[in-house]
């Protein structure tokens, strides 16, 4: 079991549903399923936070419309041209509202994940997207099988396509994660490591991609570029890990615990000797 330590608690600017985590210059990037705003945090300085606005207006209080109307973005990645993508989850047909956060600096961009999800609904009939990495000319979309289906899923996208308004779905891998004290492991969020994906997997005790379940524990997963699941490990973790990141011999993750009230948390672990493929 991997041990891991609090080094960051999410209260200014305040966040309690993180979802998406990302290292980049130094920094954490921060999305989470129910706030309208991105949190950037200096790795060397956590206190330093500020926001970065990616929508307008504001949300209810109110757990039942908030959760109702929030945007969802679950993953946050970076592509080839430096940009950052925010990407939602699909789980209800208006979910569908990415962000592009530019590199150069000019802003945010709107992008519509709607003709996508579409098409990847005539599959998933529980459609979830929890994780992105970029292989090559590739989005890799990680589906989180926390519905009725169990349909945990890797699916690959054409970037340059998509970027251009079309859809090219190269590949979809569905994939079997086991059970964990009982319930279903699923993809909460994924990166990229030196030409490995690590993972990471929640036992939720849920049916529902819409309604949360009671936490029955976590792991953190390697597999190769291909797909292939090279080993998982649990996480000695009493919180819900929402997002994944690396740096060097170390990995992060993001908390939610489902609970407005609770700050999200940012943890440290060591990062697991990489795996060979058997």
């Amino acid at each position: 079991m991997i041990k891991l330590a609090p080094i960051h608690t999410f209260i200014d600017p305040f966040v309690s549903a993180a979802s998406g985590l990302l290292l980049k210059d130094d920094q954490f990037h921060l999305i989470s399923d129910d706030e309208l705003y991105a949190v950037v945090i200096d790795k060397k300085d956590p206190a330093q936070g500020k926001k970065i606005q990616l929508y307008s207006g504001t949300l209810p209080e109110e757990k039942k419309l908030r959760k109702q109307t929030k945007p969802d973005l679950e993953s946050i990645v970076e592509l080839p041209s430096g940009d950052l993508l925010c990407i939602p989850s699909g789980s209800e047909l208006h979910r569908n509202e990415g962000k592009l956060i530019k590199a150069d600096g000019t802003g945010i961009k709107t992008l519509f994940f709607k003709s996508l999800y579409s098409e990847l609904r005539k599959s998933f009939s529980e459609l979830n997207i929890e994780g992105a990495v970029v292989v090559e000319d590739w989005l890799r979309l990680f589906q989180r099988g926390n519905g009725k289906k169990n349909q945990n899923s890797t699916i690959d996208v054409n970037l340059k396509d998509f970027l251009m308004g079309k859809n090219t779905i190269s590949y979809i891998k569905h994939m079997e994660l086991g059970k964990h004290n009982g319930a279903n492991l699923s993809f909460t969020d994924a990166t990229l490591f030196n030409d490995q994906i690590y993972f990471l997997a929640v036992a939720e005790n849920c049916e529902s991609t819409y309604l949360d379940g009671e936490f029955k524990g976590s792991g953190l997963g390697i597999m190769t570029l291909k797909g292939k699941v090279l080993g998982l490990e649990p996480l000695d973790l009493k919180n819900k890990p929402e997002g994944l990141c690396i740096d060097a011999d170390s990995f992060y993750v993001v908390t939610d615990d489902d609970d407005r009230s609770k700050p999200s948390r940012l943890f440290k672990g060591k990062l697991p000797a990489a795996k060979t493929q058997q």
